[in-house]
């Protein structure tokens, strides 16, 4: 696993001590603004931290649903009400995201899938799941499938990212570069953040395209320390979480798998969304022609038809 450097930590903490008038402004902004909005749904302790998780519905089948890097459970507030007409629907913030803690542990899709696994077995929630991932959520509801073959009925990828992205014997000049650029912009956010540079700048972690009142709740959960370092994280962490789903079991042949890949995309995406359609031979591909990368929030009505095709 890859932690942050010993040299940006102490870059950090001395920006941290040096504008000390920000860093109480970052935190003053932070608590009050988060104390006007509450949690959607339950605070739930697991693995020595507090998890934010939103359960609605009912019924026997059970929908979890997995936002995308630095995403929380509010980039489905389209998806999850209509679902939960139908069925059992779960949203959780992942450590360090939404209303969610940070974890003690370094966020590679095994640590996320271990933790999701408690949330359910403190929830009490049994199978059947059906697995809904978006992005880089996909890998994680991936290897969630293949640890747990037997309690899963389906699985729908929402543009969901291939290992290889990660990989560095896959990534060619153009990726390695973008991923370069990502990495700087990720490690900015985690350095600045503790004296408010972000928020100031109006950067927030997490989706950009909600709607206005969701938006606004999303940039103030956005906006915490905890956000940016979270985010930095999960992404030098990318490359472990690629070998983990490397190395684990093939999903179940007839495990029903529907790759749902956005339209408007740069063409190596575009590729890479062809590798996951040998995950299962159960496995169908639909293009929404029109949508972006966040599918669930420019074309929900597209993610909903996929996973009620898999429910029923």
């Amino acid at each position: 696993m890859t932690m942050i450097s010993f040299s940006d930590r102490f870059i950090r903490n001395t920006l941290s001590f040096i504008g000390f008038p920000l860093s109480l402004f970052q935190h003053i902004s932070s608590t009050y603004q988060r104390n006007q909005y509450n949690p959607s749904g339950r605070m739930i302790e697991i693995n020595q931290h507090n998890i934010h998780v939103n359960v609605s519905g009912k019924g026997s089948s059970t929908i979890i649903l997995e936002s995308g890097m630095g995403g929380c459970s509010l980039d489905w507030c389209h998806v999850q009400p209509v679902l939960a007409e139908d069925a059992t629907v779960i949203t959780y913030d992942r450590a360090g995201f939404g209303w969610s803690s940070p974890s003690p542990s370094e966020p590679t899709c095994q640590q996320y899938v271990d933790d999701l696994r408690s949330l359910l077995t403190t929830l009490g929630r049994k199978p059947p799941f059906l697995l809904v991932g978006h992005s880089y959520g996909g890998m994680i509801m991936r290897l969630f499938a293949a640890t747990y073959p037997d309690e899963v009925t389906g699985l729908v990828l929402v543009d969901s990212t291939h290992e290889n992205r990660y990989l560095s014997e896959h990534i060619d000049p153009v990726r390695k570069n973008q991923r370069e650029k990502a990495l700087k912009l990720y490690r900015l956010g985690y350095l600045l953040s503790p004296i408010a540079i972000p928020r100031l700048m109006r950067m927030h972690i997490g989706s950009k395209r909600l709607p206005p009142e969701i938006l606004q709740i999303a940039r103030v959960l956005g906006y915490r320390t905890s956000a940016y370092k979270s985010a930095y994280l999960e992404l030098l962490n990318t490359g472990e979480s690629s070998i983990q789903l490397l190395q684990a079991p093939q999903l179940r042949s007839d495990l029903p798998v529907i790759v749902l890949s956005a339209g408007i995309q740069h063409n190596d995406w575009i590729k890479e969304q062809k590798y996951l359609l040998h995950l299962s031979h159960l496995t169908t591909q639909n293009i929404v022609e029109d949508s972006w990368h966040a599918i669930q929030i420019h074309r929900p009505d597209a993610v909903i038809k996929a996973i009620k095709s898999l429910l029923n």
